[in-house]
């Protein structure tokens, strides 16, 4: 267990270094602009040598493998449950953004739309309990 949470953290770290390092390269100019590709380099360096330690390649090197654990597997669950915990962190900050006025001031159609969703997502979540409530 304890490899497998020290992989997750390997490669959602290389992945947030990734998306850090695009982000940069694309809003910096001029020398700034290096640091963002030198971030995408190393991210791309922690994720291909991890991963190695992990694949076939490493026995004809080592003899044996580095780490013994299903990687793609292990990285498919890793990058979803990363991607799921921005998405969620996004949109609780643009909600926080939005309630807030300090991104833009709400009119009284987007309320009126915040609070349809939030009825439908409520409904769906109570639909949800029950599902799983009778298939126990």
């Amino acid at each position: 267990m304890a490899i497998e949470f020290l992989s997750i953290v390997i490669f959602t770290f290389a992945l947030a270094l990734l998306g850090l390092g695009a982000f940069t390269w694309w809003m910096e100019r001029g020398p700034r602009r290096q640091v963002g590709t030198l971030m995408i380099i190393l991210a791309l360096l922690i994720a291909g040598s991890y991963a190695f330690l992990a694949s076939r390649f490493a026995i004809a090197v080592f003899g044996r493998l580095i780490i013994t654990i299903d990687l793609p597997r292990l990285m498919a669950t890793a990058v979803i449950y990363t991607i799921g915990v921005m998405f969620g962190f996004g949109f609780a900050g643009g909600v926080f953004l939005w309630i807030s006025g300090r991104l833009i001031k709400p009119t009284g159609f987007e309320r009126k739309l915040a609070v349809f969703v939030t009825v439908t997502l409520l409904i769906a979540l109570v639909i949800s309990v029950v599902a799983v409530q009778i298939s126990h």
